[in-house]
């Protein structure tokens, strides 16, 4: 029994072990299972992600290197005066590229403080700041924070849409590795500088800087740079200039970040933090200048490069523009049409008396034909609230608003002078129509043409450059710019080329001619009597000379029969005149068509002793590297003599001392130069010059009316005079 009971023990236990080893190895077979099916499935995950990825890199758009970066992106294009002084900016977005060696030292340190301390020493990601977003979009159940690096803010700005979903993180987060990968960071961070938007309308540190604290971004000192690199995180809320205690907290965190960082000293962001900011937030002193040299300037780079180029592509526009030049014009002009106003000179009187004289249509004038700018028309005041300068007109029943800015010319005070035109029953010519008013009727804008205009072109006689450009009273209610769009008749200013012509022909400067009456045949076989200007002939004798001060027309058409017309015609047209030239008789008298700026660089010619060259506004232009895209380059050459040139010289000399010009006697310097008066009076011309400059200036309605009295001299040289008076500094 004992044995059995033995034998069966060991059976069982036996049994016992077969059954564990049994359970065992079903546990292990279990697990093996359960680690390949993990390993299985691990793999299919990771294949699957390689795939998602390789997916998501395939549709990945491609990482620009910095140079098609800094092409593509749209900049800003200045337009500089010849004293550097930015007058005019182009741009579709406010932006200059910073080129990465020259990011400033303490800028790129308060941008890394305030957004990316670890820049440096990252590949593109911070693991940290991923996971902390995570968590955070995962309590929120949405996408609110980003935990983006400069790199990765660079990939949103440049590459990717700003949208918030987890397709476009994981697209991001790709793409900052392989941005990483392409770029320095010197040239990630130059991006980064040059795209991020810091409110005012403004992208990039530079521009900011600019605007802000009318600097480059080059000379920030420490307290501006933290200032500026605050902005980032929210530039409208931390707008300095209409939430200064904001931005100034922000400030104090980003230079509390420096210290952090190892950045800067305490002491020293103490220091700044402490330092008074000036904000200049508005734009360049100079900007807005010269509106008409700047417009005669976009038409010139538009024509040689596109208006694409000049909207986007950064050019740097040197110019020849002379800023006092320029002001001195401008005070001429709008101070010679106040007095004429102050003086009776209106359109109203005008047309009275050409009216009275027939002379509204203009036809009996043999220099009429010209297409002038829009012809004014005829409206009726309707309601006129002087308080707030707002007058309504009917024009042939079309209703419309009165620009407050044209009503009357500028008088010293400078205010409109709405009162001229709120009279019972006064009709007013009107010109021209804007976009919608300030009413809430949206009525069109219309100019008030209450007086003639004037124009004025200013050349350097040693190298054609153009100093200033004055097309009329105002830009911006009348853009079109008469010193270098309209082309009138030159009137007895041609008589200065009519005798250079004849001196360079061989004929003495003493030859005489008798002040006789001229019988001869005009236009269509009709007899043709040529007048003076004050109508009649004294039957004396007179040297060219005497003749050119005194502006006797009979003498200079006597001359014209002598030389015939088209010497002198050939001459005009080589020294630029682009307009109708006519080779007849009518040319002494001054029938040829020039625009004030051709006028004034023809008679430059005489004034550099014969050379004739052509005016150029564009003195170089640049892109944003610097490297010259377009120079001028002078090309003199001689038209007349310079025994010749002097001679003229000499004779216009005289107009002043003696002649039509003698108002400009006054003036302290050896002043010489030519009236002119074109037929009926519709133009009034003064070319004069200093020996320094030549200035070309016209007074004229645009549709040709007859200005009843005006010549050259009452009516031009008055503003030649100011205008140089302004400009020297020479008394009243």
């Amino acid at each position: 029994m004992g044995e059995r009971r033995k034998t069966a023990r060991k059976i069982a236990s036996r049994a016992t072990r077969r059954s564990g080893r049994g359970a065992a190895g079903r546990r292990g077979r279990r697990w093996a299972w359960a680690v390949v099916i993990l390993v299985g499935a691990s793999g299919l995950g990771l294949a699957a992600l390689a795939t998602t990825v390789r997916v998501l890199e395939s549709g990945l758009p491609e990482v620009p290197t910095f140079a098609q970066y800094a092409d593509s992106v749209p900049k800003v294009s200045r337009v500089l005066a010849s004293d550097g002084t930015v007058v005019a900016e182009f741009f579709t977005e406010r932006r200059t590229v910073m080129d990465p060696d020259s990011i400033p030292p303490l800028l790129e340190k308060a941008i890394l403080a305030a957004e990316d301390a670890g820049f440096h020493e990252h590949e593109g990601l911070s693991y940290w700041g991923i996971a902390r977003a995570m968590l955070v979009n995962l309590w929120k159940g949405r996408v609110s924070q980003g935990g983006s690096t400069i790199t990765q803010q660079v990939v949103k700005q440049v590459l990717l849409s700003p949208e918030r979903t987890y397709e476009r993180k994981v697209r991001e987060m790709l793409l900052a590795r392989l941005v990483e990968r392409r770029l320095t960071k010197k040239e990630i961070l130059a991006i980064y500088a040059s795209e991020v938007y810091l409110g005012g309308g403004r992208y990039g540190f530079e521009e900011a800087a600019r605007f802000y604290f009318d600097r480059p971004a080059s000379r920030l000192n420490l307290a501006e740079a933290a200032l500026l690199a605050g902005l980032v995180q929210a530039p409208e809320a931390l707008n300095p200039l209409r939430h200064p205690e904001a931005a100034l907290r922000r400030q104090h965190y980003v230079l509390e970040r420096m210290v952090a960082e190892g950045m800067v000293p305490e002491e020293e962001a103490q220091q700044a933090a402490r330092t008074p900011i000036r904000l200049w937030g508005r734009e360049a002193p100079r900007l807005g200048a010269a509106p008409y040299f700047v417009d005669g300037v976009r038409r010139e780079v538009t024509r040689l490069f596109g208006e694409g180029r000049l909207l986007r592509d950064g050019l740097t526009i040197e110019t020849t523009l002379d800023l006092a030049v320029s002001d001195a014009a401008e005070v001429a002009v709008a101070g010679g049409l106040a007095r004429l106003w102050a003086q009776g000179r209106t359109r109203e009187r005008d047309e009275a008396s050409a009216r009275e004289a027939g002379l509204v249509d203009g036809t009996d004038d043999l220099l009429d034909g010209i297409p002038p700018p829009p012809r004014a028309v005829r409206a009726s005041v309707e309601t006129c609230d002087a308080p707030r300068g707002v007058v309504v007109v009917d024009a042939g029943g079309v209703r419309a608003r009165l620009d407050p800015r044209s009503l009357v010319r500028r008088v010293l005070a400078g205010r409109p002078d709405v009162y001229a035109v709120c009279r019972d029953g006064v009709e007013v010519p009107v010109s021209g129509t804007g976009g919608p008013g300030a009413d809430p009727g949206g009525l069109p804008v219309v100019n008030a043409e209450v007086g003639p205009q004037a124009a004025v072109a200013v050349v350097d006689p040693v190298d054609r450059a153009v100093l200033a450009l004055v097309g009329g009273e105002d830009f911006a209610t009348r853009p079109f710019n008469r010193a270098v769009q309209s082309r009138r008749p030159i009137g007895s200013a041609v008589k200065p080329f009519l005798y250079a012509t004849a001196l360079e022909s061989g004929m003495p400067p003493t030859r005489t001619f008798p002040n006789t009456a001229l019988r001869l045949r005009g236009a269509g076989g009709r007899p043709w009597v040529p007048r003076n200007f004050e109508g009649g002939w004294d039957g004396r004798e007179y040297d060219i000379g005497t003749a050119l001060a005194q502006s006797i027309n009979v003498i200079a058409v006597r001359t014209l029969l002598e030389i015939g017309p088209a010497p002198v015609a050939d001459l005009l047209e080589s020294l630029g005149f682009e307009g109708a030239v006519p080779r007849d008789l009518s040319l002494a008298l001054g029938s040829a068509e020039a625009s004030p700026l051709e006028v004034a660089n023809a008679m430059a010619t005489f004034a550099a002793g014969g050379l004739y060259d052509t005016p150029f506004l564009v003195r170089r232009v640049t892109d944003r590297q610097g490297r010259t895209l377009l120079e001028h380059e002078p090309r003199p050459s001689r038209r007349v003599s310079r025994a010749t040139a002097q001679a003229i010289r000499a004779m216009m000399r005289r107009v002043v001392t003696e002649g039509t010009a003698r108002e400009a006697a006054s003036l302290p310097w050896p002043v010489f130069g030519k009236t002119g008066t074109t037929n009926r009076s519709r133009e009034a011309w003064f070319v004069g010059s200093d020996g320094r400059l030549v200035a070309a200036f016209v007074v004229g309605y645009d549709d040709r009316l007859p200005m009843r009295g005006a010549t050259g001299g009452n009516t031009a040289v008055p503003l030649f005079v100011s205008f140089l008076r302004a400009l020297r500094g020479a008394g009243p």
